[in-house]
């Protein structure tokens, strides 16, 4: 969350070459006119129409509501959330029973289409502003690197599209879809222009930070080739980012996703945002944030968003027994905010999933409510363009190196943790302790969140916990609610544990392999009268080495790689593309992964229903 040019500058351009305007750029004309004589005649006003193309990037139609549809919650790893009747076309593309008609599909298209026309507007333009040469091409650059993010977009979503380079006149207005072969053509010759002209990461000046750079347009253009199946480039663009200067893993995986993890090392690409003083505007209003956070933040008590994208079961039972990226992607019911404010996320009886997307959370205490977020959207992490190196590096048959990017990834996921006894600890919040259990005072209040039904821990009788509300849950207290099962870990070996670095220091000193003995204390309530049972467990379990370096071949190491990204980059709006991309490779795929509902239609959308009739263009397959 920052403040920079990008997010606070020419965002005036927008009313002088009424940009903002209209929704359709396929079949009508903008609202407004571009006036080339009383613009484009400065270097500012070359800038600020670069900033204008940056601006689409926080809008609603480009990465909030319906673009969190098409890339989280049409997938195994989210659901719609929210509640049942609650923007049903979103459940829509969660069941896979969605039609040309829906909205999902009709927002984005306009709004990627929207970024396209000014990405054309400030490219056609610029090389007529008398300025320095280098700042002229380092804007044209910036332009084609985010013409070709956006129609990146576009092509993995809706295949062959029309292909405009340039602003059209009202003649030309009406285009037939390109292929995507010539879709991918501009995208790959906008990135390697854009790599040719941009600075590197440590040239910009901090004034700067969240331009696109070289190294953002060699990582993309590593992504583009992936998914061509061009494994050679897509390895050889990887490796001009892997161990380059202000490139690396950031050290805490369980802070990347807060401002302190922003325009890190981790960082290649990410969307700017800022809280704006005085708060509260929504994007379209002239604010420097955006709206991606607030309807996926947490419905209910403390109320700071809609509850929509929840992360799903399936994602939840994805990670490794002990692995910590599952905690800092999944914000559940009874946790403490992640902002230390001490405050506590309430079960909400009405929500369909009682879980919520941690990397997007947003603390209460922000400056002008929910509308007025500074999250910035992570778009290419390091993380990421390692694991496209070793996936390249599998498909050219660099084994060594596969296995070397990817367990650079697990080790970073690890930290400090080196050894688990196959369940996710957490620290019981004081609410539900206090007023709801009762526990003796100075007992442990770390307890078993999570624990996978395959694991060890659970088969040696651990249980995840679980809770569920009675009469009068939505109160503004501390709602009543039922505890079914928890367990308290109270001894580790004889070792008494009061907190998590009790807890940690306790499993670390232990060898793999070996029992260790747990002293556990299990509570329950009666679903009627609430009354507390309890029952000490002794329960052993065999320590495991967490997250172990993968040392497979063939397909089986495809497979890790493949799982990999996924826990990863779990509600990173990466997986339903990754799936889709996967099933091309092995054919079966996104069926086994998807279920019965998925059809062979699903491999790409429909075009919006309106775009197809309006501007004559051919329907995908099998809509």
């Amino acid at each position: 969350m920052r403040t920079s040019p990008i997010t606070t500058r020419g965002l005036c351009l927008l009313a002088v070459l009424g940009l903002a305007a209209g929704c359709d750029f396929l079949s009508t004309a903008p609202k407004g006119v571009l006036t080339t004589e009383n613009f484009f005649k400065t270097s500012d006003q070359a800038v600020a129409a670069t900033n204008a193309t940056y601006n689409m990037l926080r809008e609603w139609q480009v990465h909030v509501f319906s673009w969190l549809g098409l890339t989280d919650i049409v997938s195994d790893d989210a659901t719609k959330g929210s509640t049942p009747g609650d923007a049903s076309f979103l459940g829509d593309l969660d069941n896979l029973t969605f039609d040309p008609g829906n909205l999902a599909f009709a927002d984005p298209w306009a709004g990627y289409y929207k970024g396209v026309y000014r990405a054309n507007v400030a490219i056609q333009h610029i090389p007529d502003v008398p300025m320095d040469a280098t700042l002229k091409a380092r804007l044209i650059g910036e332009n084609k690197f985010l013409r070709a993010y956006y129609y990146f977009f576009l092509a993995r979503a809706f295949g062959g599209v029309p292909l405009f380079t340039q602003p059209l006149t009202p003649d030309l207005f009406i285009q037939p879809r390109a292929t995507v072969d010539q879709v991918y053509a501009l995208i790959e010759q906008d990135l390697q222009d854009a790599s040719a002209v941009l600075p590197t990461k440590l040239q910009y000046a901090a004034a700067d930070v969240g331009r696109a750079t070289k190294g953002a347009a060699q990582g993309m253009l590593a992504e583009v080739y992936l998914y061509r199946k061009d494994y050679a480039h897509a390895l050889a663009y990887a490796d001009s980012v892997i161990g380059k200067p202000g490139y690396g893993l950031f050290s805490d995986y369980a802070t990347l996703f807060t401002d302190a993890g922003e325009n890190s090392t981790e960082s290649v690409w990410e969307v700017e945002a800022a809280v704006t003083p005085g708060g509260g505007k929504a994007p379209d209003q002239g604010g420097a944030n955006i709206q991606y956070a607030e309807v996926q933040g947490v419905r209910g008590t403390p109320n700071i968003g809609w509850g929509f994208n929840t992360p799903s079961p399936s994602l939840e039972a994805a990670y490794e027994p002990g692995d910590p990226r599952l905690v800092t992607t999944i914000l559940y019911p009874w946790e403490l905010l992640p902002d230390g404010s001490g405050l506590v996320v309430y079960l909400n009886p009405s929500m369909l999933n009682n879980r919520y997307n941690q990397k997007a959370f947003m603390s209460p205490s922000n400056v002008g409510g929910a509308f007025n977020s500074g999250i910035n959207l992570r778009r290419l992490r390091y993380a990421d363009v390692l694991l496209i190196g070793a996936e390249a590096a599998y498909q050219t048959g660099d084994i060594a190196k596969a296995q070397n990017y990817l367990n650079q990834v697990r080790a970073r996921a690890r930290g400090t943790q080196t050894v688990t006894l196959g369940f996710t600890p957490e620290l019981l919040a004081a609410p539900i302790d206090s007023a709801v259990l009762a526990r003796p005072s100075g007992e442990s209040r770390v307890f078993v969140r999570y624990v996978n039904p395959t694991s060890p821990a659970y088969t040696a009788g651990l249980r995840t916990f679980k809770s569920r509300c009675v009469a009068g849950c939505a109160s503004a207290t501390i709602p009543p609610v039922r505890v079914d099962t928890i367990d308290i870990v109270r001894a580790i070996d004889g070792t008494p544990i009061a907190t998590m670095a009790d807890y940690f220091t306790a499993v670390n000193a232990k060898t793999p392999g070996v029992n260790v003995a747990l002293d556990v204390l299990r509570l329950r309530q009666d679903s009627v009268t609430g009354v507390i049972t309890t029952q000490t467990l002794a329960i052993t379990i065999a320590a495991q080495t967490l997250l172990p370096n993968v040392a497979a071949t063939g397909q089986a190491l495809l497979d890790a790689i493949w799982q990999e990204r996924r826990v990863e980059l779990g509600m990173e709006q990466q997986r339903w593309f990754d799936i889709i991309r996967q099933n091309g490779v092995v054919p079966g795929r996104a069926a086994l992964l998807m279920g019965a509902a998925f059809a062979a239609r699903d491999t790409l959308y429909p075009i919006p229903a309106g775009e197809a009739a309006i501007a004559g263009l051919q329907q995908n397959p099998g809509y």
